[in-house]
């Protein structure tokens, strides 16, 4: 590799699986590559935007070091039927500590990918406030209500674009680099289970006990965003209820995992980084510290199998 290749870069949303691509971004310019474009969907923009902004670092030291009760706080519930979350908090608690950003003032091309809902297409973001940009680009369906952008009426890019690969297109780098946090877990061995197999099993017992009171607590407030009451059938109603939010999670995961597949078969991007569904859901940003290392290796083994290509060729 010649130094200072220049790559265009691809982020992918996935909640909070979206921070591994700070860790691929480290590893990026730890190989001596020059980031010249940026495309991000949901927390692909966000990743994105900020590291464009200069302050992925700052960003990083404060997202890997929340808590569950800390990432809890900054869900602000409501009780709207467009959506559980107002998406708003967390935002704002970003803004105190990053500042005013504006896309405009950044060095690197980039563009954050939302959905308008009325007119039925994706949308590119290359100008405005960041965190109205990423709060439009994020709005996941039945979780996060709706952003509403001068006339539009916006939601998560990924429900039309999960691997925003086209607005980097024609190529303006040396490399395109696709970062698929939507792949399938065939041959991944989680950040997590290296942890575990070091011998750390009160580690893995904490975890689990922890993971499980968390999920109950959110389980809990879900119900109470239903105004879920009891009925003649009792919690059978309220679980009936609950699957029907989950298959709906599980459809547009689906979803999405298929347009990714679609979208790097049809553009043939140079390396494509891909981190598993599995490694974590999409509410967990207590696990930023884990999904930043999974970015790292996924990052490290593709940047690897590209360079033994580059040599076979």
């Amino acid at each position: 590799m010649e130094k200072g290749t220049s790559v265009s870069l691809a982020l992918g949303s996935g909640g909070a699986r979206g921070l591994a691509h700070i860790g691929v971004i480290q590893v990026l310019k730890e190989e001596g590559f020059t980031i010249g474009n940026i495309a991000g969907t949901s927390m692909g923009a966000c990743v994105g935007g900020i590291y464009c902004a200069g302050k992925l670092d700052v960003f990083e030291d404060w997202i890997t070091k929340i808590n569950k009760r800390e990432t809890f706080r900054l869900m602000d519930f409501t009780m709207s039927t467009q959506g559980m979350l107002k998406g708003q908090k967390v935002l704002d608690h970003l803004k105190t500590i990053l500042g005013e950003i504006r896309i405009e003032d950044f060095d690197i091309p980039y563009t954050a990918v939302a959905t308008d809902v009325r007119a039925k297409e994706e949308i590119w973001m290359r100008t405005g406030d960041l965190y109205t940009v990423i709060r439009a680009s994020s709005s996941i369906p039945t979780l996060m209500m709706p952003s509403k952008l001068n006339e539009r009426l916006l939601i998560d890019g990924g429900v039309l674009n999960p691997l925003p690969l086209e607005p980097l297109m024609p190529k303006t780098t040396d490399l395109v680099v696709a970062v698929n946090i939507n792949a399938n877990a065939e041959n991944h061995t989680r950040h997590r289970e290296i942890l575990l197999s070091s011998g750390l099993d009160k580690l893995q017992e904490q975890s689990e006990e922890e993971t499980t009171a968390y999920t109950s607590r959110m389980v809990n407030s879900v119900k109470g965003w239903l105004n879920m009451t009891k009925s003649p059938e009792g919690d059978a109603v309220q679980e009936s209820t609950l699957n029907y939010l989950g298959m709906l999670n599980k459809t547009y995961d689906f979803m999405q995992d298929r347009m990714c597949e679609q979208s790097i078969e049809i553009h043939k991007p140079d390396i494509v980084i891909n981190i598993p569904r599995t490694v974590g859901t999409t509410l967990e940003f207590y696990r930023a510290k884990e999904m930043v290392e999974e970015g790292k290796i996924a990052a490290k083994k593709a940047i690897a199998n590209w360079k033994l290509k580059q040599l076979v060729q």
